[in-house]
């Protein structure tokens, strides 16, 4: 059979040398910018409606990284303010920025702004839609120059003006001896109709799928006696692009005359397109750039907002499950939106959906202080927290305006996501002006004991901060009830389950004597003790050498049951904020004698 040779990373070798490659070592990835991402569903004035399922996934909502770039799209409405309240939530430096990264999904079906414009073509045009539905795309105006092919578009803000658009792509010549030679092109073929020719010469027809590209066309028309043709542009610059021409327009390439063949409409769709301020569409049969205006054309077609569906909200809320952020709330009024909201999240913190989240929602401005503390205890669970007292701050407009309870779930969730989870929003200085009902301390007691979020001012500072930031959990369980464990228990199963997927699933087992790669018990115990050793250096796990408590368990267990992996004792110690301080102190009067 003959040597059969070394093997080496998955090769065999029978040539004599030397072979070697390099492998970085693993490390512990970094923090998911999800940790730090805000998503928020309501209605905005001007956006794209989440739930339009004839847009692609990844159209259906909106990442912005700051308030200013919000408002340049959103314009206004209660999903705009929420952004606005959570870009600086609070007044200290370590919660100030707000999210990395906000994710906004509107559930208002807004309508774009669009205008039809008047082609080269009698009674054919083309319509130019605002990308953004809402009333923004009112403010958009377009105008053409076709003496100097050049377009001027934009808003109030400000007015584009194009170089010439005008796109050639190729020459052509007949000199045969036809009376007549007509060029034509339509969406099919560039054609030349010839007549009263005696030398044989033939009209000819270039069907663009046949060939493509001006290239290939270039190259057939030469190949064509009495035909000549020269590129006046890309190679592979597709003829079905091209300007139409017809017959009637009377375009000899009849020698001396040399036809240009034009793609203008093109130019002028993607120099429009590139602006950002129009779409382009038509409808006409007959593809020519646009027409003369003298005048400025504003977008007025349409341009409205919408209203929110029975169930948008519901809607919108099942959309956002495909969508990671550790922290989500919902500006809704209806408790059956919430219970729904309830069971989303749930479905996503379960083992099977793996996208791990805590939600947010609250009362809005028309229910009782009562009502209220009831629908938290309806929630009652420990992945959602629930804002029930009203607030004071500046709206859109710059006049003070009262904001609802799930504004104040806004802002511990933003306080969350401003930094490590392992954070408390508790006691943590609020952008905002005052409480809109200053409960009296009974109220607030009785409203933190049904899981709700309420205001109290700070004695010392005199900033307005939330109490104390708990979940709805029903339950006398502090893990459960401090929002800030509970983010951390998630963060920390997360990045478990993403560790074990990106290292061992899919992999074999093999002895810890083996020479091949594969993963061994030690691999697995080893690669445990590292993650949970990052969550102590994270400050995710904790524990004290006063108070002889480690921050976990060091002799966890592995049980093997073929290609199942259990883990026994694997425990750890959570964080917890300093919620009380008790204290007594022990005073005496002055005794003595001298």
């Amino acid at each position: 059979m003959g040597v059969l040779g070394k093997a080496f990373e998955g090769r065999s070798y029978v040539r004599p040398g030397s072979r070697g490659k390099f492998r970085a070592k693993d490390q512990i990835p970094g923090d998911s910018v999800d940790l730090f991402t805000q998503l928020i569903i309501g209605q905005a004035d001007n956006g794209v409606n989440c739930n339009d399922t004839n847009l692609p996934d990844d159209e259906r909502y909106y990442i912005f990284y700051s308030f200013d770039e919000a408002k340049k799209v959103l314009g206004g409405g209660e999903l705009l303010e929420a952004i606005m309240l959570a870009d600086t939530p609070s007044s200290e430096d370590d919660f100030a920025p707000g999210p990395q990264r906000f994710i906004a999904l509107n559930t208002r079906a807004n309508v774009a702004a669009s205008a039809s414009i008047p082609s080269l073509k009698s009674g054919q045009s083309h319509t130019l839609t605002f990308p953004i539905p809402g009333p923004k795309g009112k403010k958009v105006r377009f105008r053409k120059t076709v003496a100097t092919k050049q377009i001027e578009i934009g808003d109030n803000e400000g007015i584009l003006t194009s170089p010439a658009l005008e796109q050639k792509v190729l020459t052509i010549s007949y000199s045969g001896d036809a009376t007549s030679a007509i060029l034509s092109v339509n969406g099919t073929a560039l054609i030349v109709t010839l007549a009263g020719q005696n030398d044989g010469s033939l009209s000819l027809s270039v069907p663009f799928a046949d060939y493509p590209t001006a290239i290939e066309a270039v190259d057939y028309i030469n190949s064509i006696p009495f035909y000549t043709a020269s590129m006046m542009s890309n190679a592979t610059f597709l003829m079905s692009n091209l300007d139409h021409v017809e017959t009637e327009d009377a375009i000899s390439v009849k020698s001396p005359a040399i036809a240009t063949v034009y793609a203008d409409l093109f130019a002028e769709k993607n120099w429009i397109e590139s602006t950002g301020f129009a779409v382009f569409t038509t409808a006409a049969t007959v593809k020519k750039p646009f027409a003369n205006n003298t005048i400025f054309t504003y977008l007025t077609i349409g341009g409205t907002t919408g209203t929110e569906g029975v169930t948008a909200v519901k809607d919108a809320i099942t959309f956002a499950k495909k969508i990671p952020a550790m922290y989500r709330n919902i500006l809704a009024s209806s408790l059956s939106d919430k219970v729904h909201f309830k069971t989303a999240c749930f479905d996503m913190i379960s083992p099977d959906g793996g996208k791990e989240t805590i939600g947010g929602c609250g009362g809005d401005l028309s229910l009782s202080v009562d009502a209220r503390r009831e629908e938290a205890r309806t929630l009652g669970v420990y992945w959602m927290n629930y804002g029930l007292e009203k607030f004071v701050y500046f709206g859109l407009d710059g006049n003070q305006k009262t904001y609802p309870g799930y504004m104040l779930s806004v802002l511990d969730n933003a306080i969350s996501a401003a930094n490590s989870p392992r954070h408390s929003p508790t006691w943590k200085a609020l952008n905002i002006l005052k409480s809109a009902e200053n409960l009296i301390d009974s109220v607030r007691d009785a409203s933190i004991r049904d899981g709700a979020l309420v205001l109290t001012k700070n004695p010392v500072t005199g900033a307005w901060v939330i109490e104390r930031s708990i979940t709805t959990e029903r339950k006398d369980n502090i893990i459960l009830n401090e929002k800030n464990s509970v983010a951390v228990a998630l963060t920390m199963v997360r990045e478990l389950r993403e560790g074990f997927n990106s290292r061992f699933i899919g992999r074999s087992t093999v002895d810890e004597n083996a020479k091949v790669q594969g993963v061994t018990v030690a691999d697995v115990k080893g690669y445990v003790e590292q993650r949970l050793q990052s969550f102590v250096e994270k400050g995710y796990l904790v524990g004290s050498s006063a108070l002889g408590v480690d921050a976990f368990q060091k002799d966890f267990v592995v049980e093997v049951d073929g290609d199942t992996w259990y883990f026994r004792s694997l425990e750890g110690t959570v964080i917890s904020p300093v919620n009380f301080i008790f204290y007594i102190l022990s005073l005496d009067t002055l005794k003595g004698s001298a």
